[in-house]
């Protein structure tokens, strides 16, 4: 082998392990569960996500789900299990009162006992700890006025 090949194999083996993502995670601790459902927000019983930052629970999921339209009119699914509190029954994810974060915990008034104290941000993603594994998403499909929640 001459020198150039050489040097070549050795940069694409360098290339091949410095590229390969990993999630140090690993997978949600929510449990898999199948979820395949639609709704019309057209109809009243969904009209909050005519609006962005509208929001509804729906059955489904381990603990139900929580459909929303974020700030840039995308639409998202995601259950309502806390990750951080999987078996607690406390451990259920609902938006803030001031509807800008989903929290972890009940509202008794407008006071929340936290389970956790985690909040997320309308994408799932953690944005107080001590939670750290975002919140179980669910694919969501637009067609119209009807979305196709799946896993």
């Amino acid at each position: 082998m001459n020198r150039k090949t050489c040097i070549f194999l050795a940069f694409l083996l360098f290339v091949s392990f410095s590229c390969k993502k990993t999630n140090s995670l690993g997978p949600s601790p929510v449990p898999y569960v199948y979820v395949y459902t639609q709704i019309d927000y057209s109809t009243p019983l969904y009209s909050n996500l005519n609006n962005e930052g509208g929001y509804v629970y729906i059955n489904g999921g381990n603990k139900g789900l929580l459909v929303l339209q974020d700030f840039l009119g995308n639409f998202w699914a995601f259950d309502r299990t806390c990750p951080y509190h999987v078996t607690s029954p406390c451990g259920v994810v609902r938006m803030s009162t001031s509807g800008l974060s989903i929290v972890c915990g009940s509202y008794s008034g407008q006071k929340l006992d936290t389970c956790c104290g985690t909040t997320y941000g309308f994408d799932g993603s953690v944005t107080h700890k001590p939670g750290w594994y975002p919140l179980k998403a669910y694919r969501v499909t637009v067609s119209g006025t009807v979305l196709t929640i799946s896993n």
